[in-house]
């Protein structure tokens, strides 16, 4: 069995060695220890706090959050050949159990369902990624930030919906059918609203994908 310290070490770093590719100083490795009890003890197996439910947005066609994470190796090998570039690999900071999986960002790109992911994946842990009626999550519109509720004359994420998900209301702003969105990501990846918009902190967008209730599901209902 690995010693506590080995575990430690892989945890805190990658092959013993800090960000900047050097050995871990004896002092460096304590403190990143007792950060990582820290964790423990608070319950960092959770999602970092003001997340909401505290689940991540996995790439289509993942299995449910128990059997993936116990499926995937941590090999990153969907996230190298993601031709996006909207999987990130999971930090401490989303879970323990999170840790160094695939996690879906649509800051740096949308999902197209191509499915390398899955031709990559080697336990099954993603089956039917090329299948769009998968449910990554579902778009909501946050109307703090959205540039159509702020201020008006915004329709980027309408024009970028592949799927025709998101329409325009009476008053000019987007609304979100859940009955046709499947969590792309391509409204919140072309959404300009940090771009246009200053906001006090955070990286939330007028328009966000938020893990869904049936994600991992076919496509349902009603429309919002």
């Amino acid at each position: 069995m690995r010693s506590l310290r080995a575990l430690l070490r892989s945890l805190l770093t990658k092959d013993g060695l800090d960000r900047m590719g050097k050995p871990i100083t004896r002092r460096a490795f304590l403190a990143g220890g007792g950060a990582f009890a820290s964790m423990l003890a608070l319950g960092g197996v959770a999602h970092a706090a003001g997340t909401g439910t505290g689940e991540l947005l996995r790439p289509p066609g993942a299995q449910d959050a128990s059997r993936f994470t116990a499926l995937c190796l941590k090999c990153n090998r969907c996230e190298s050949v993601c031709p996006q570039g909207c999987l990130r690999t999971g930090l401490l900071e989303d879970g323990l159990l999170s840790w160094r999986t695939p996690i879906m960002d649509f800051h740096r790109g949308a999902c197209d369902f191509c499915g390398k992911c899955e031709d990559v994946c080697p336990t099954g842990a993603i089956l039917g990624a090329r299948d769009e009626s998968q449910v990554i999550g579902f778009a909501e519109v946050n109307r703090e930030r959205c540039i159509a509720w702020v201020q008006g004359g915004c329709r980027v994420c309408v024009d970028a919906c592949p799927y025709g998900a998101i329409s325009i209301d009476g008053s000019s702003r987007p609304v979100v059918d859940e009955a046709k969105c499947n969590g792309c990501g391509a409204c919140e990846y072309a959404c300009p609203s940090n771009s246009y918009l200053t906001f006090a902190g955070g990286t939330e967008r007028g328009i966000n994908v938020r893990v869904a209730l049936s994600a991992g599901s076919s496509k349902g209902g009603d429309a919002r």
